[in-house]
């Protein structure tokens, strides 16, 4: 951290006049119905707002902060406890700050930065903004290095440290003495701080063309994340003495191939595969029943998006269409899935989520846009045991509003 500081400030005490500043700055705003399980439509609508100016400060060094605001009102959908959380409302505001060491005789880019963010999840409308039992704080700080292998393509390998806290958050069980057969439940995620967690991120990324027209993308990432505050939870439904603790290693592969039919009519088509593990050491138990459900949180994920982008018109500023269907599987291995009655039936906890996103943009005068999205998702699983949290749902938002871009 002092390191990352004194760099800072010495690169601020570089000279005013060599300063070049270039201001990126957008704010999109959509109002619209949104359907969630069956409900009748609700008014909703979803904001964001970004400021992100690059400041180049030499012919090495170039300076990248950024400020964004995000408010979402149609409901959906998080994974917090290791299982589909259905959320009102979010906000979300995060600050961040980027140099970047480039060198032109040098192939290679230094980029050391850090962030701040602020997260706001409401379960019910009539829920205080700050009162959320899931609200979060981000602090992340990390480098990425880049090679440049044949511009604009490279390699770059990151590594970043976070520490993620609830100050929110207390579950219900720890707030009652509840026992089960004379014994104390003995729940992971009882009591105080339980999901706050501190770890690294180790990333490797690269791109690079396939022939003359295809762009391959991929990568691959481990987090590794600590629970100080929540213990392992043993085959009597005790506390051993030792900390959760989680491995997710998540890989993906994109290709990417550009068309043109005239200078009026272009397409960006996409495939992406994606493949998540996740490995803890955590189990859980089930105190009403009497159960120890070891690797509780273990699940093996994969994931296809195919997407097309279409631009009509002048390439200054073009309609854009924006078309993508999403097909998500996730298997737990080791959780048993329940019926509607809550007893095990046997066989592995699994959910498929399919996804499908529309958006049509279509410019009104200079850095201003016409937004108008379609989004739907409709999720399905063989776990019917739904009182606590949700695992089947549908969900529909048609919205229509503006963009501005500077």
């Amino acid at each position: 951290m002092r390191l990352l500081i004194a760099l800072v400030l010495s690169m601020a005490a570089a000279r005013a006049d060599a300063l070049e500043m270039t201001p990126i700055a957008g704010i999109q705003a959509l109002g619209g119905v949104h359907f969630f399980r069956g409900d009748r439509g609700s008014l909703s609508g979803n904001a964001d707002a970004v400021f992100a100016p690059a400041i180049r400060l030499d012919e090495n060094w170039s300076l990248l902060p950024s400020v964004r605001a995000i408010y979402e009102g149609t409901r959906r959908t998080a994974d917090v406890l290791g299982t589909a959380t259905p959320l009102q409302e979010r906000m979300e505001y995060k600050a961040a700050f980027r140099a970047v060491w480039a060198d032109p005789a040098s192939r290679w880019r230094l980029k050391p930065g850090l962030s701040y963010k602020l997260g706001f999840l409401n379960e019910t409308r009539d829920e205080a903004w700050g009162r959320g039992l899931f609200d979060e704080r981000l602090w992340t700080i990390g480098a990425e290095a880049e090679f440049v292998t044949r511009e604009p393509h490279s390699v770059r390998a990151s590594i970043d440290w976070f520490d993620a806290s609830y100050p929110n958050y207390t579950s219900l069980e720890s707030q009652a003495a509840l026992q089960f057969a004379g014994r104390p439940l003995a729940r992971e995620l009882v009591g105080d701080s339980v999901l706050d967690r501190s770890g690294a991120r180790l990333g490797l990324a690269f791109d690079m063309p396939v022939g003359e027209r295809v762009r391959l993308d991929a990568g691959l990432s481990t987090v590794w994340s600590r629970y100080g505050s929540q213990k392992v939870v043993n085959d009597g439904g005790q506390f051993d003495d030792v900390a959760r603790e989680d491995f997710l290693t998540s890989m993906t592969a994109a290709a990417r191939m550009p068309h043109e039919w005239n200078a009026d009519l272009r397409a960006l088509g996409s495939l992406t595969l994606g493949l998540g593990v996740l490995a803890s050491n955590q189990n859980g138990y089930d105190a009403t029943r009497g159960a120890f459900l070891a690797k509780f949180y273990d699940y093996r994920e994969m994931s296809v998006t195919p997407a097309v982008k279409l631009l009509v018109g002048a390439p200054r500023a073009p309609v854009t269409l924006d078309l993508s269907v999403g097909w998500r599987r996730r298997s737990y291995g080791s959780r048993r899935a329940q019926d509607a009655s809550g007893a095990y039936s046997g066989g592995p906890l699994s959910t498929t989520e399919v996804t499908f996103a529309g958006t049509l943009t279509y410019p009104i005068v200079r850095r201003f846009s016409l937004v108008f999205t379609l989004e739907r998702a409709s999720a399905k699983s063989n776990q019917r045991f739904e009182r606590f949290y949700r695992y089947a749902y549908e969900a529909t938002s048609a919205l229509a509003g503006f963009r501005w871009d500077w």
